[in-house]
């Protein structure tokens, strides 16, 4: 009794399943058997720009947080030191490098700074 328990709440699952990928949308195709079937459309998942946008923003005001807590000189002295080290540090003093929107942010923050 216990495994035809077991069968059945694995037919179950499968069909709880099936019908949770329906639920977002279907196509319905006629088989080379003459069966109807009912097959979930697959929609790609993809990035919105909204949080694209948002990750940038958020980056861009870390680094200008950065730079108006440490100063300009010495957040470039650090960059050069990391520019010194491994592929992965260099492409992180890269990536971290100081570019116009974050000095700009940079010297609106400064003030909190002092």
């Amino acid at each position: 009794m216990d495994k035809a328990l077991y069968d059945f709440d694995k037919r179950q699952r499968a069909v709880v399943q099936k019908h949770h990928k329906l639920a977002s949308g279907y196509t319905t195709k006629l088989n080379r058997n003459g069966i109807i079937e009912h097959k979930p459309i697959r929609r790609v998942p993809f990035v919105s720009l909204k949080g694209l946008l948002t990750a940038v923003l958020g980056f861009l005001v870390f680094k200008g947080l950065l730079c108006a807590s440490l100063g300009i000189e010495e957040y470039v002295a650090r960059l050069a030191h990391l520019s010194q080290g491994s592929a992965l540090e260099r492409a992180g003093a890269w990536l971290m490098g100081a570019d116009p929107a974050s000095l700009w942010v940079a010297s609106l923050l400064q003030p909190l700074f002092g």
